[in-house]
Formats: C-alpha cells, sequence, structure tokens
C-alpha cells in the first residue's frame, strides 16, 4: 500500500488555459470551450512526484464523470473513518451536473450516457497527423470490465471517432483489463498506487488524422454509460496533442520459444530536427540494456542501438505493448507495438491455379498459381499449422460479396486482403492498397469467428505476389523481421536455401510488398469512407 496524497488539480482553469496546456508543437489553436460540471475538469500538476506510475506527465488535463478531486486522497481524520489508503473506496461515485444523452456518446457507446466531461477545441495543425497520450483509469474495474457499463473516453477529429490502436479501438474497460490487452492495464485493488481507482492504463496513445494548414475541430471527453455511478477519469499529457512527433504502430512476430529484434524508430515520423531515443517500455523507464518483463510474460530489452529485442514466454498468442519514444529537443510520443504470429491462408481456401481452384493445403512446390502482377509463377515453399481457433488465433471470416464478387473466406487475423475502390485512391492516391483482415472487421460482413480448430497455411513465391482466394485478391508470405523466430529451425534452413539473399532477421533480401501496406488508422479511415 502507498500513503494518499492529493493531486493538486486547479478546477478553475479556463477551457483556452486547458487547451494550451494540452496543445504542443504544430499545433495552433484557434478556440476552445468546455462542457460539463465544473467540478470534473481542471490542470493538474506534481503529476510524477504525487502519483508515480499512473500520471502521465508532470502537468496535465483531467476530465472527469465525478469530481476531478477524487482522483486521488489525503489520509482521512474523521470520528467516523480513518484511513491511510490513497485507495479507500470500490465504488466512488458522484452525480454530476454534466450533460446526460448527448449525441456523440450516445451513439459511440450505443446506449444512454451520463455526466459527460469534454472540451471543443478548433485548431491549425502543421502536418497531417496528430497524437495525444493519455491514461484512462476507472472504479468501474475490477467489477464491471465486462458488463455494459463502459464508461468510455470519446474522442472525435472534424465529426468523426477516433478509435485507439488496439483491440477493438474503445477507450474503456472492456478493451483494457486484466485479461484483455492486459499488458496496458495497471490493477491497483491492493492501494499499490497514488490513486483512488481501482484501475487504469498504462500512457497509451491516439493517433488522429488531421488536415494540415486549416481549422479542424477536435472533440474530446469522458461519460458514463448506463447509469451515473462509479467515476472514471481521461488524464492527457500536457503538450502532448501534436504533430511533429508521431510514434507509429508496429508489428513483429516470435516464435513461442524464441526471440525477435524490431527497430520501432526506424518508421516513426520526426520533424523535431532532433534525434530519437526509446525512453520508456511499457511506461517503465529505461536504458540501453534493461529488460521489461510484461503482464503476458514476454521480456522485452532496450538495446544499444536503439531496436528492441522481445522475447517469447512459451505461449501462443498476440499481446502488445507501448514504448516512448523522445526526440532530443523535448518532444515525445507514444507507440503500439504488436507481437503476432505469421498471416495466412485457412485449410480449404481454394486458390487460382493454371489447372483450376484448388484447396491450399493441397498446392505443393512448383504448382503454377495465377497471380495479378505476373501471370503464372510456380510455388517455391508452402507450410501450415493447426491451432485452436480462439482469441488472437480465431479467423477473420469476410462473407460473399463483401469486397466485391467473391465467394466467404476465413483468413489469419493479420492476413492483408487487397482493397480496391475509388475511397483508396482519393485517401491514399493509391486505387490499390493491402489491409490487415482485422483492421477490416465491421462485426458483421467481416467478422472474427471462433471456435474448434483451425488450420493456416502459408504460400511463399520468387517475390511478395497477389493471388486470387476463393475469388478475393490477397497477399502470398511476405517474410519480414518475424520469418528468424516464428518458423522451427529446420524450416528455416529451408526458406533460406531456396532464398540464399534472404536476411531472415530482417526480411531484407527478398524484395518489396506487392502493394501499400495501410497502417490501422489508414485502414479505418478507408472503413469509415467505404461504410459512408
Amino acid at each position: 500500500m502507498v500513503a494518499p496524497s492529493e493531486l493538486p488539480i486547479n478546477t478553475n482553469a479556463t477551457a483556452t488555459q486547458m487547451a494550451q496546456t494540452i496543445m504542443g508543437d504544430g499545433v495552433t489553436i484557434v478556440s476552445a470551450s468546455y462542457t460539463g460540471d465544473g467540478r470534473s475538469s481542471g490542470i493538474y500538476s506534481d503529476g510524477l512526484d504525487t502519483s508515480p506510475g499512473v500520471a502521465p506527465s508532470d502537468t496535465g488535463v483531467i476530465l472527469s464523470t465525478g469530481r476531478a478531486a477524487d482522483f486521488t486522497n489525503s489520509a482521512s481524520r474523521w470520528w467516523w473513518w480513518n484511513s491511510d489508503d490513497s485507495n479507500q473506496n470500490t465504488d466512488t461515485s458522484t452525480n454530476t451536473s454534466g450533460p446526460n444523452n448527448q449525441s456523440d456518446f450516445n451513439a459511440a457507446a450505443g446506449a444512454n450516457t451520463y455526466d459527460a466531461s469534454y472540451m471543443d477545441i478548433d485548431f491549425i495543425p502543421t502536418g497531417d497527423t496528430m497524437t495525444m497520450q493519455f491514461v484512462f483509469s476507472s472504479e468501474e474495474y475490477p467489477e464491471y470490465q465486462t458488463s455494459l457499463y463502459q464508461d468510455f473516453v470519446g474522442v472525435w477529429i472534424n465529426g468523426t471517432q477516433v478509435d485507439v490502436e488496439i483491440g477493438d479501438g474503445d477507450v474503456d474497460p472492456r478493451n483494457v483489463n486484466d485479461s484483455t490487452n492486459e499488458n496496458l492495464f495497471v490493477d491497483n485493488t491492493d492501494d499499490q498506487y497514488n490513486t483512488e481507482m481501482d484501475g487504469f492504463t498504462v500512457t497509451m496513445t491516439l493517433t488522429i488524422p488531421v488536415n494540415p494548414g486549416q481549422v479542424n475541430s477536435i472533440r474530446i471527453g469522458v461519460a458514463d454509460v448506463l447509469d451515473t455511478q462509479y467515476d472514471s477519469n481521461l488524464l492527457i499529457a500536457a503538450d502532448s496533442v501534436q504533430t511533429t512527433l508521431v510514434a507509429q504502430s508496429d508489428q513483429v512476430t516470435v516464435n513461442p520459444t524464441g526471440s525477435s529484434t524490431l527497430d520501432a524508430l526506424a518508421n516513426d515520423d520526426n520533424a523535431t530536427g532532433g534525434t530519437l531515443s526509446i525512453t520508456h517500455i511499457n511506461g517503465i523507464a529505461v536504458s540501453a540494456g534493461d529488460t521489461v518483463t510484461l503482464n503476458t510474460g514476454q521480456q522485452v530489452t532496450l538495446n544499444a542501438d536503439g531496436t528492441m529485442s522481445v522475447l517469447g514466454d512459451g505461449d501462443e498468442e498476440t499481446i502488445n505493448y507501448t514504448y516512448t519514444v523522445a526526440s532530443s529537443t523535448g518532444q515525445t510520443d507514444v507507440g503500439y507495438v504488436t507481437v503476432e504470429s505469421v498471416p495466412c491462408f485457412v485449410a480449404g481456401t481454394l486458390i487460382d491455379t493454371v489447372a483450376g481452384p484448388r484447396p491450399v493445403e493441397t498446392l505443393r512446390p512448383g504448382d503454377l498459381v495465377e497471380t495479378r502482377d505476373r501471370g503464372p509463377q510456380p510455388l517455391r515453399w508452402i507450410g501450415q499449422r493447426t491451432v485452436a481457433a480462439t482469441g488472437d488465433f480465431a479467423p477473420v471470416q469476410i462473407s460473399a460479396g463483401a469486397m466485391g464478387d467473391h465467394d466467404a473466406l476465413r483468413v489469419s487475423p493479420q492476413h492483408r486482403i487487397l482493397v480496391q475502390d475509388v475511397m483508396a485512391h482519393l485517401l491514399f492516391e493509391d486505387p490499390e492498397v493491402l489491409a490487415a483482415a482485422r483492421h477490416l472487421v465491421n462485426g458483421q460482413s467481416i467478422r472474427v469467428v471462433e471456435g474448434g480448430q483451425v488450420t493456416y497455411v502459408h504460400l511463399l513465391f520468387d517475390r511478395h505476389e497477389i493471388i486470387r482466394a476463393n475469388g478475393l485478391l490477397s497477399e502470398s508470405f511476405l517474410p519480414g523481421p518475424q520469418t528468424a523466430s516464428v518458423f522451427a529451425r529446420e524450416t528455416l534452413e529451408e526458406i533460406v536455401a531456396l532464398f540464399p539473399e534472404l536476411d531472415p532477421a530482417t526480411g531484407a533480401g527478398y524484395g518489396p510488398a506487392a502493394r501499400r501496406i495501410l497502417r490501422r488508422h489508414e485502414a479505418a479511415l478507408l472503413r469509415g469512407g467505404r461504410a459512408a
């Protein structure tokens, strides 16, 4: 247990002052307003000393569905209550005068919302991507983390809701808890941290597409869902809503008993003029050589060259964690790393060959497969494995006609599908792009299907190819940094013998991707455009 100490919060701060606190480099504020109970917002200070391991920064803005001051406690010395605990209640609740049933929050939650507390800011950005670092904390943990009572954070840019790049995209107890995206969750039921809240996230980030050089509008807030009970809070780090340093998400594949190294800084967007370094792994401060053990058991080590090595813990699973990148000029951002398995087809999928459609598992090296770009090409290697179709290994089912003229099919969540339509051209200036199946899930025509076992099959050609599976165009296996860690030694030797130029540690020497590969937030934009 830790002793209680009140986090200093100025609840008299104006909307402009709060906007000035959180908006950083590359952003010019035009106007700002606040809607909610006056006790539900404020500028906090001394966060790193008062609430270490909880506050995302030393100063910032807090928005609450209750009283912002209830985020922490002081030692109680009343005749009816005497406590030296920082977490003194399991059900802290305040029914505030914040608006109920605000339309944006109701639509996002799919239910009635209460006690909303939110800011509206008009601003002009210099870049086309903006980020925001934050912590979500709630008394809904752990009792209601899988219930209908999902207090949540809502962020809208120019009227469009922005999803977080992990899980189902929501910032709420269901998406981040002790069993879902658990590396991003911190339990406080045993009073380990100085906050009244029973649980909270590590410092997370939102990646937000914006229109550079124009006035944009952002709404940032938090609301109770279905009732006014059990408070939740959003803490936004000072200067973190900015466009000059954007940590892009990364993916790496690790054999359950192996390790893999990734250069997470390589794809980060840096307009700061400084050099980048990693300062934290999953919220824990690190220096070169330090290792952080994740809640899921994997170990992440920061190497002297700025890369990170991930050591498996023996379990077959897909997990994620965060890293904090800092520029030598002072700016910071947080990025997500997803550790997962190789993209592949589900056994039974029909692949177009010169002899007609054939079940993918019946193909053999040397078979001629029809490709979109180069006509018939010989298959060089095929591999497969069978796993339980649950959790992160459950396949994504694409219904017949969901992406054009094709039959229904199932693929692994990370298998990339070719998307070809006007929206892709308008958004990315590419008429054809590749998007991971899990990023296209809409819960209806494209959804995750759990149950039983599933056999995944990998197809490797002389280069990355676009092939037709059950009538739908998608990718072949693209070797990357995961190649050395995901396959057994004998399999790896077989692949390297076929492709001696291939560096299995980096994927170099094989060739580029057949099409532009969309990141999650880009796929979300495309999905939203197609729905509209």
